[in-house]
């Protein structure tokens, strides 16, 4: 039986058809609705909105044991410095302070090595005076005494000498009080229990100084 040529297209025609039919029907079941599109954009602003704060704390808690660490390992250089030289670096010559900071420290390094190197910047470094605090600022009651200071200890908290670093607020308030600092921003420790993101320094002194002071924090000397 022969097939005509009209029946023959008509066939084809209507195949073509069934076939870009499927392939629309298909295509639309992989596609997203602009709903669903909707729901996943709020679903990762939700996420966002608690991962990111956590991700910022961790990384304000990873600096302050940075800093923590750092001023152990510097603390111990300076008494091993101390114990072979019977003094500490000193942090000022001719009443002016060695800046930046971190030459104040270069003695623990050569010519003996009491510590590898200095410590790099503060990961809280002072915005305020960057280019001086390029690392934890440092200061000996020693040095204060021979520069005529009738009570050199009152920079140092009491003790023979005080590190600092301004903590997560990077406002440096050299660990002194109130009477050291502008009214509105006084000296005290950084308290994490204040919220990780708080005001206050990040201090480590060392032992009980000789020399006469205002010593404000004697539970503080180490």
């Amino acid at each position: 039986m022969k097939i005509s040529r009209t029946f023959k297209n008509t066939v084809t025609k209507i195949g073509n058809r069934c076939y870009r039919r499927f392939i629309m029907i298909k295509n639309q079941k992989k596609a997203f609705t602009l709903i669903e599109l909707l729901i996943v954009v709020a679903i990762i602003g939700i996420l966002s909105g608690i991962a990111i704060p956590n991700f910022l704390e961790a990384q304000v808690r990873s600096k302050v044991a940075r800093v923590k660490s750092d001023m152990r390992v510097l603390a111990t250089a300076l008494e091993s410095y101390h114990t072979d030289n019977h003094s500490y670096p000193p942090w000022m010559i001719d009443g002016e302070g060695i800046n930046p900071t971190s030459w104040r420290l270069l003695p623990l390094t050569t010519p003996i090595s009491y510590m590898t190197k200095v410590p790099p910047k503060d990961p809280f470094r002072d915005r305020t005076m960057p280019e001086v605090y390029d690392t934890y600022d440092y200061v000996d009651a020693q040095t204060i005494y021979e520069s005529g200071d009738p009570e050199p200890s009152y920079r140092t908290r009491g003790a023979d000498w005080r590190l600092c670093s301004p903590g997560p607020d990077c406002i440096n308030t050299y660990g002194g009080p109130s009477y050291m600092n502008p009214v509105d921003n006084p000296g005290y420790d950084y308290d994490p229990t204040n919220g990780t993101v708080s005001k206050g320094d990040i201090c480590r002194v060392g032992p009980k100084s000789p020399y006469p002071g205002n010593q404000l924090y004697p539970d503080k000397v180490e």
